[in-house]
């Protein structure tokens, strides 16, 4: 009988720390954790691999994306700051220096210009990438996230300048070339009008009114033209400056060739095992 009682009250005891042990913790409502077997803890970890799998590939899509000069989404933003917020700050900078870059485009008052201004801008991101990969100072898990993150920024910068071609304000620019021609007509037109007031005078002669004009255009310019030399001298000009576009475009995707190159290289060097950073 006592045995019995002694037995019941140890049982009781045991259920009374059970009982507060889940008031502690605040899992009451929570039934005792089963113990699992080989094949459910197998199951598990399968799941498990799954589910990080699945997010390490939402996660490089969302990277691929900024590489490709892409803009995220409101959701894809909230995703990329929950799971990398030092790559978020970089993505949101480069969005507004995008957005700063967009704005002088259109404040550029030639084609040559709004070309200078790209080209200087992905030259410069040239420049920064190859810093980034010279730097010993930088692990290579880092120097690929810096990297991947400027040549997202550059691909942007060439899709942004693409696209204003394309548009109406970049239509009516002139390039340098023409207006350097225009200049060139309205002097002609001051010059012909000079002529012509004088040729009217009688106080002086023709021949040396013509001497005069003769100068001043030797003096402008060191040669004399005709209406004839002025068509041509403007084709050629136009002609150069389309040239020069070209040329323009060939060295930017050389710029983008360039940086992928890198990007390669420093993913390859990371998949090999990388260097440690220094800093750390």
């Amino acid at each position: 009988m006592i045995t019995g009682t002694l037995y019941e009250a140890g049982k009781m005891m045991v259920m009374q720390n059970k009982w507060e042990q889940k008031k502690s913790t605040g899992n009451i409502n929570k039934k005792e954790k089963k113990e699992l077997t080989p094949q459910e803890r197998e199951l598990q970890r399968y799941r498990e691999q799954l589910e990080e799998t699945k997010k390490g590939n939402e996660y490089s899509a969302l990277y691929s994306k900024i590489q490709s000069g892409q803009k995220l989404s409101p959701a894809e933003e909230d995703k990329l700051k929950a799971q990398d917020m030092k790559a978020y700050l970089d993505y949101k900078a480069d969005q507004a220096e995008q957005e700063a870059f967009e704005e002088k485009l259109k404040h550029c008052t030639t084609k040559d210009e709004a070309q200078r201004l790209k080209t200087s801008k992905m030259q410069a991101n040239l420049s920064k990438i190859k810093n980034v990969e010279n730097n010993p100072y930088i692990s290579d898990s880092e120097k690929l996230r810096i990297a991947r993150q400027i040549q997202g920024d550059t691909t942007a910068t060439a899709k942004i300048f693409d696209k204003f071609t394309q548009s109406e304000e970049y239509e009516k620019m002139p390039t340098e070339a023409e207006l350097q021609q225009v200049r060139k007509m309205e002097k002609d037109a001051e010059n012909a009008a000079v002529l012509s007031e004088t040729e009217s005078s009688a106080e002086v002669p023709e021949e040396k009114l013509s001497e005069d004009i003769v100068d001043e255009n030797m003096e402008e310019t060191g040669e004399i033209f005709t209406v004839s030399d002025n068509k041509n001298i403007a084709e050629n000009l136009i002609l150069d400056a389309r040239l020069k576009e070209k040329e323009t475009i060939s060295g930017d995707d050389a710029v983008l060739e360039e940086m992928q190159a890198i990007v390669s290289k420093l993913n390859k060097t990371k998949e090999s095992g990388g260097t440690i950073d220094i800093l750390a």
